[in-house]
């Protein structure tokens, strides 16, 4: 019989693979840690029937699930209002606090794919309202008419520690900087992923803006012309020292006649001494500046001054007119070169993310990478999207 630490292993590892930890969870020694994943995260429809027989479900007496739940998950807020209708959505949103009662330990809610504009305010404010004992608010894909908009829900959080964001979208800045709410400064910040130009740039902007500056612990850096680096460049200095994980495009706005100053004047991540997790995007190696891709890569790796960073990721955009053979215009060996001078005693994993064609054979992708970055066999992770 194997110790117990091991089953709790392999559920943590499985955590986000539901198929796979609905399969584990048929073996008795598994279920108490597949059990905790599966049941971390609970999506809510909010119409009014589905509400009434989540409350039976969770008032059952025979209801285990309850202490596993951590998260609370509303998807797609338009669609349901278009089918139940804005008076059914409203009576099951304010059932929340008989459901936030039998879930003791759901602190987080995530809000996704929904668009705004098309939910009546008296919806959003309706749900924002029972939301306020939350202390860690996700936001993903959502679309608001006003920037504004989503500053304003973010304040009204009083409770708040943590908010997470990712793929933000909205018609209009709205009111100025100056005129919005701020968000206390013991609240941390994880931006995910973002669209660049004015999006990116509002965000950045208003946390800019706050006295003191929040703690953000993700940050997606990208640019879409060199008017945007500038604001992009005043924040990341005041929270490079807390930052922790790092997103980083390669500017779309670099040519041949002024790339290399663009790249040097990009980012300095020279303050960020608490950098774990560190992620190129948007890497086209077949590009006229492929030549200038490698160094600006070693050049970012060798300013980190901690040795604590855990992960690499390089997202490769590669054409789908194109074989693997393009990936040879990368320098892996002088980027091996780099980590190893680095010397980064926790790295453990160096992940590649591809976007292939038609005409790319992934093994021999691999390959053309493991014989240029042999030294690290043991971290290279790979996907093929």
């Amino acid at each position: 019989m194997l110790p117990p630490e091991i089953f709790d292993i392999i559920g943590d590892f499985l955590y986000d693979d539901k198929q796979s930890l609905l399969a584990c969870s048929l073996c008795r020694s598994l279920l108490p840690s597949t059990r905790y994943h599966l049941f971390s995260d609970l999506s809510i429809q909010p119409c009014t029937k589905q509400v009434l027989g989540l409350i039976d479900i969770l008032q059952s007496s025979l209801n285990t699930i309850a202490p596993y739940v951590e998260r609370l998950m509303f998807t797609n807020l338009t669609q349901c209002v278009f089918v139940a209708g804005v008076a059914d959505v409203e009576n099951a949103i304010r059932k929340m606090p008989r459901i936030l009662s039998l879930l003791p330990y759901a602190r987080c809610v995530r809000i996704s794919n929904t668009n705004f504009e098309q939910v009546p305010q008296e919806i959003t404010r309706c749900l924002i309202s029972y939301l306020r004992p939350s202390i860690i608010i996700e936001l993903h894909s959502l679309h608001f008419y006003r920037f504004s908009e989503f500053a304003d829900l973010v304040c009204s959080l009083p409770n708040l520690q943590s908010v997470e964001v990712k793929r933000l979208t909205w018609t209009h800045s709205g009111r100025s900087v100056s005129h919005l709410g701020r968000v206390s400064s013991a609240v941390e910040w994880h931006v995910l992923e973002f669209e660049r130009g004015e999006n990116l740039r509002d965000l950045t902007e208003w946390l800019g803006a706050h006295h003191p500056t929040p703690i953000i612990r993700s940050f997606y850096y990208d640019a879409a012309s060199q008017s945007e680096v500038s604001p992009l460049r005043a924040l990341f200095c005041k929270v490079a020292p807390f930052l922790r994980c790092l997103q980083i495009s390669f500017p779309a706005f670099a040519d041949g006649r002024s790339v290399s100053d663009s790249l040097h004047d990009l980012i300095d991540l020279r303050e960020c001494t608490s950098l774990r997790s560190l992620r190129y995007r948007h890497l086209f190696p077949n590009e006229a500046v492929t030549t200038t891709i490698s160094p600006w890569i070693f050049q970012i790796l060798k300013q980190i001054p901690s040795n604590s960073l855990e992960d690499i990721g390089f997202e490769l955009m590669l054409p789908t007119s194109e074989d693997e053979t393009c990936l040879k215009e990368l320098d892996w060996s002088g980027i091996s070169s780099v980590l190893s001078g680095k010397e980064f005693k926790y790295l453990r994993s160096i992940q590649l993310s591809m976007t292939v064609g038609s005409g790319f054979d992934c093994a021999q992708a691999v390959r053309v990478i493991l014989d240029r970055m042999s030294g690290f066999k043991h971290a290279l992770r790979w996907e093929a999207v």
